[in-house]
């Protein structure tokens, strides 16, 4: 026989049949039985394959031929037993088949649903559970009309047997043992079982309890050593950054911060104490302040953008306390030094007003408290910044000085703070040169520069090389400003031999590469000025490379796509407009439509980037009329002069001198010469004046109207 027993069932019941056709199969009879002889045969290991009938016949063959040649070779017939078997042909059929072939006493029958000999009752007629060829004998023709039958089944249902004693039944009566035989051996197995399961459990019970004293132990270390790590991370955050920071190595500060953040990235930061989160937090200012140095701008943006996020949350937390106050103050800063980079004034300024209000909170908390006086200055001297680019000269020395009297209180308690002296110091002077006060600018760069010289490790320091170079720049500029070209080339030179050395010893450090670039034009400028234009031409081209380096990594960057490019061309297209050649109008045409893109955007430009901007439109407008467009030109001049007028009102002198040479360009003469009597005035005596002095000298003066 190919199948040990064949399962007919109606489609009602597949999947009672299917659950019983995968229990007989994987039923392993009991050891000791397997073998032995009974009315059936030898005892097997398994009783399989059981044939279930629609799940096995092929596809185009003959039905009834395959069930009739399936039943052939079975041994016994399992009938599911239910209302809708005893209802079904195709049941009744299998059960008469079988029974022609094999007998009435190799059917066995379980019950899935329904009442057995319900149908002798006409009232429960319908939950008659057996079929009619399982209820009455093979007759004499093969049909089902013999003599009555009381088939014993099996019984699935929960009262009846239940699902593993209604298996032992079937089992028995297809291997020919006694169920009571499989029952008892069953219930030796499953006693065997439940031993080793006991035994197992009491193993594993002793494995977990050893394991949880060793995870105990473990968690203990790893707190030991969580503890190690946050200490150092705070020495590397705090001690070995000061340390650092004078070096000026990116490289070395880049690498610092992203193992910081590289500790924090493996920890689940659900389970990271304030304390921790805190350090996270300055891990992430200080890789976003790397990032800004590298003129990464966006990246160092995404960074602070992820600190505040953290800060402000611990603060939320803990409003009153001081060390949630100062991190989230650092990352206000940042996200207004941010804005204010590129030239957003207003958010920044915002963003500079919330941290001088955190800061002044933290001096409520602790007047005596020397770092967070400090804080109080930083943001007074960063507001002040603002207050300048926006023009309001006079608050933003009121916030310099606020600045200088913290700086000035907690000096002899904090000697080492010649740097932040020295920078308010700078920003004084840059004041002072707005207000056109260009002696006591001079004045104050020069006291900034010895302040620097007498700090401890100058020579060493890079922080304090680059103030005293940006210091020496500024000197050279203000005495260009006042006419001094011979007096301005030494500090000139000085400051750009000290930037061309920072950059060179930090390539990756794209604000020192400004810095060189913009002391570079500074002398270039101061050159030309002394009649040196070749040497001028030299240092504008040896920087142009360098501009595209800085204006290609950020296009946002206001300081290097406004003021730093439209001084390079300036220059570049001064020069060649004064020598009589001709440079194609396109550089600096591209320029002006990518100001008006800024501008476009919200970008608020101060008086400095405009008088660039606008001494770049009054050149556009001379290379354009030099080659016969005219009418372009005199947009361009009308642009400048346009652009000068606000701050030119405000008696800036540069602005000044622009908006009279561009009237003169534009044809009001009488202008020109109003305006520059009034620069005439002042100790304004720029090369550009010079220039706008000899303009007004081939031009006809104006007639009196007396």
């Amino acid at each position: 026989m190919k199948y040990w027993a064949f399962i007919s069932y109606s489609h009602h019941d597949a999947r009672v049949a299917e659950t019983l056709q995968r229990a007989l199969e994987t039923y392993r009879i009991p050891r000791r039985l397997v073998g032995t002889t009974t009315r059936a045969g030898a005892v097997p290991e398994a009783v399989k394959p059981i044939f279930r009938d629609r799940a096995e016949m092929q596809a185009g063959s003959d039905l009834t031929a395959s069930v009739r040649e399936a039943l052939a070779a079975s041994r016994y017939l399992i009938v599911v037993c239910s209302p809708e078997a005893a209802r079904s042909p195709w049941v009744d059929r299998e059960i008469v088949e079988f029974k022609r072939i094999a007998g009435d006493d190799r059917v066995l029958a379980v019950i899935a649903a329904g009442e057995p000999f319900a149908s002798s009752a006409s009232a429960r007629a319908g939950d008659e559970c057996f079929p009619e060829a399982l209820r009455f004998a093979r007759a004499a023709d093969g049909q089902a009309q013999g003599t009555a039958l009381e088939p014993v089944a099996a019984d699935l249902r929960p009262q009846g047997d239940g699902d593993r004693l209604a298996l032992l039944k079937l089992v028995a009566g297809i291997i020919g043992v006694g169920v009571d035989e499989l029952v008892r051996r069953d219930a030796q197995r499953r006693a065997r079982r439940m031993a080793v399961v006991a035994v197992a459990a009491l193993a594993g019970m002793a494995v977990t309890t050893t394991l949880t004293v060793m995870a105990v132990r473990s968690r203990d270390d790893a707190e030991r050593q969580r503890a190690q790590a946050e200490n150092l991370i705070e020495y590397m955050l705090v001690d070995l950054r000061k340390r650092l920071d004078p070096v000026g190595r990116l490289d070395l500060l880049d690498s610092l911060g992203e193992k910081a953040l590289g500790y924090y990235d493996t920890q689940d930061a659900g389970r990271l104490d304030a304390e921790s989160l805190g350090r996270r937090s300055r891990a992430m200012h200080l890789v976003g302040e790397i990032r800004d140095q590298r003129g990464q701008l966006d990246e160092a943006l995404a960074a602070f953008q992820r600190a505040a996020a953290t800060t402000a949350a611990l603060l939320a937390r803990a409003p009153d306390d001081g060390k949630r106050i100062f991190d989230h103050a650092q990352s206000v800063y940042w996200l207004g030094y941010i804005a204010w980079r590129r030239g957003q004034a207003d958010a920044a300024l915002a963003a500079f007003l919330e941290y001088r209000n955190l800061a002044q909170r933290l001096v409520v908390i602790d007047p005596a408290n020397i770092d967070w006086q400090l804080e109080n200055a930083y943001a007074s001297q960063n507001v002040g910044i603002v207050q300048l680019d926006r023009g309001r000269v006079d608050s933003a020395l009121q916030s310099f000085a606020e600045t200088q009297n913290v700086l000035t209180r907690i000096a002899p308690a904090r000697p080492a703070l010649v740097p932040e002296h020295a920078q308010n110091l700078g920003w004084v002077a840059r004041a002072l040169e707005a207000r056109s006060d260009y002696a006591g600018s001079l004045a104050a760069q020069r006291e900034r520069t010895a302040v620097l010289r007498a700090a401890p490790d100058a020579a060493k320091d890079r922080q304090v090389q680059q103030q005293m170079a940006n210091a020496s720049y500024a000197q050279g500029r203000l005495e260009l400003m006042l006419g001094h070209a011979a007096a301005a080339e030494g500090p000139a030179r000085e400051a750009s031999d000290s930037a061309d050395a920072l950059a060179a010893s930090d390539p990756a450090n794209l604000f020192w590469l400004s810095e060189s670039c913009f002391d570079r034009l500074g002398l270039a400028e101061i050159e030309a000025a002394l009649g040196r234009r070749d040497t001028a031409r030299t240092l504008v081209e040896r920087t142009i490379p360098e501009i595209a380096r800085l204006t290609a990594s950020d296009a946002r960057a206001t300081n290097w796509q406004i003021r730093l490019r439209g001084r390079a061309l300036e220059l570049q297209y001064g020069m060649a407009l004064a020598d009589g050649r001709r440079l194609p109008p396109h550089d600096v045409a591209d320029y002006v439509a990518n100001v008006r893109r800024f501008e476009a955007d919200g970008t608020r430009l101060n008086a400095d980037e405009s008088t660039v901007v606008a001494a770049v439109q009054l050149i556009l407008g001379d290379v354009l009329d030099r080659t016969d467009q005219r009418e372009a030109a005199v947009a361009q001049w009308a642009a400048s002069a346009e652009r000068s007028l606000p701050f030119a009102e405000r008696d800036n002198f540069p602005s000044l001198t622009a908006l009279a040479r561009a009237k003169l360009r534009l044809g009001d003469v009488a202008g020109a010469h109003a305006l520059a009597v009034r620069v005439a005035a002042s100790t304004y005596r720029h090369p550009a004046y010079a220039e706008l002095q000899q303009e007004l000298a081939r031009t006809k003066a104006p007639q009196s109207t007396n």
